[in-house]
């Protein structure tokens, strides 16, 4: 049975709950039993205790961490500051155990969604990272079709020249010029395979 807590000790336990102290903090300064705390706690009306945040662990969230490592620069536009993979040189920040690229949070922030495929820059600045000018696979795609249609470079075209349809594997060029994305992966897997 557990020794009777002198006044003082019940005072510095209802203390160090309103400091937010845990159980185990306060079974550690003041050599209590491990139920003592709880007992108090629960009595006192304390809920449980905050738990550190731990040393792996940012205290930010993801998009305070975002705006930590991007720093604006002329014209609205924002740059990196953070890591780059070094095999492909893609913008990346960690947060929580998990990667992301800057660009992807950059389009989280400005939407309030995921991004769908890739997420690229749409401005002229090269490396900008800011939430206006990034613009995932269906955006990207919708605006440049919008300015195809505007410079008069809209196709009618059912299908591409290898037999792709268009409804499906047609994309544009900033300049507005129309692709074929089937097409055109497939001349990247022969030159990576050539390499």
């Amino acid at each position: 049975m557990p020794q009777p807590l002198t006044p003082a000790t019940r005072a510095r336990i209802a203390e160090l709950l309103a400091q937010g102290a845990t159980n185990k903090a306060i079974r550690r300064e003041l050599g209590v039993d491990k139920t003592t705390a709880a007992r108090y706690r629960a009595r006192l009306g304390y809920g449980p205790a905050k738990q550190p945040t731990p040393a792996n662990k940012s205290p930010l969230t993801l998009t305070e961490k975002w705006h930590t490592l991007a720093r604006p620069v002329e014209g609205g536009h924002m740059e990196w500051t953070g890591r780059h993979r070094l095999n492909s040189g893609t913008m990346v920040l960690t947060h929580h155990g998990r990667e992301y690229t800057a660009r992807a949070v950059a389009f989280r922030i400005r939407t309030g969604r995921d991004p769908i495929g890739r997420v690229t820059a749409e401005c002229d600045r090269p490396g900008c990272v800011a939430p206006q000018c990034v613009e995932d696979d269906p955006g990207r795609a919708r605006h440049r079709a919008q300015f195809a249609a505007l410079v008069g470079r809209a196709t009618l075209l059912t299908e591409c020249t290898a037999g792709h349809p268009t409804a499906v594997h047609r994309r544009y060029d900033r300049d507005g010029r129309p692709y074929c994305a089937a097409c055109h992966a497939l001349r990247d897997a022969r030159r990576r395979a050539t390499a």
